[in-house]
């Protein structure tokens, strides 16, 4: 083999490992965003969608406390304003679903709801804007509509709360891949030094030798031999 080749074959090792590390490197971190992806699209979306559940769930119950309070132009807006809104994110939390069992509390949540507005509804009729059966007061909604709110809130914190959990489950496991991954990363590089500088040495002392016996037949030339 001759000079040329063997620093070309030397570079060309070493570039080799190179190579390596950077494509263990490169698929370490796809995992890890693949991952973080998933628990960016998912989870998140599932929580933020029963957040805005139970924010218009309350802003809704604010209504008719509204309504109690004698404020009736106001507290009828804000109520079928938030009734809009409680459907849509329940809509919203449907088609998110990631966590298992999640399902079976959405369709409890529906089935409380259809509960509490139809108690809101023995109470008032917001069609006509006048009373039904039952009058709206402060007795009434303690008996009738305040269970029924408290129980469709209660899920949704149910719902919220299996989401987190998977949530920081799946962090926690994102965690532990990416010490894999700094660790498995290390090793590869060293590794890869390792070998890299044995036969660095290797192919330096290749290099050498024909220099070191040129120079040696120089000098016994120069000696008259």
């Amino acid at each position: 083999m001759t000079l040329k080749k063997k620093i070309l074959t030397g570079y060309g090792f070493a570039l080799t490992l190179m190579g390596l590390v950077v494509t263990w490197s490169l698929m370490n971190l796809w995992s890890l965003g693949k991952t973080t992806d998933q628990i960016l699209k998912d989870y998140y979306r599932s929580i933020l969608a029963v957040e805005n559940m139970v924010d218009a769930l309350g802003r809704l119950d604010s209504g008719i406390l509204l309504m109690l309070m004698g404020d009736m132009d106001k507290g009828i807006s804000l109520f079928h304003e938030n009734t809009a809104l409680f459907r849509e994110w329940l809509t919203r939390s449907r088609e998110s679903i990631a966590v298992e069992g999640e399902l079976e509390v959405i369709h409890t949540i529906e089935l409380e709801y259809r509960e509490y507005l139809g108690r809101i509804n023995e109470l008032y009729n917001f069609d006509r804007r006048e009373h039904t059966s039952l009058p709206l007061t402060l007795a009434t909604y303690k008996e009738i509509v305040l269970p029924a709110f408290n129980s469709v809130k209660n899920s949704c914190i149910e719902l919220r709360t299996m989401n987190e959990k998977t949530m920081y489950t799946m962090s926690e496991q994102a965690r532990s891949d990416a010490r894999q991954a700094i660790f498995s990363t290390v090793l590869v590089a060293a590794v890869a030094a390792a070998i890299a500088l044995f036969f660095s040495l290797f192919f330096a002392e290749r290099l050498v030798l024909p220099l070191r016996r040129f120079v040696e037949a120089a000098r016994m030339i120069s000696a008259g031999e």
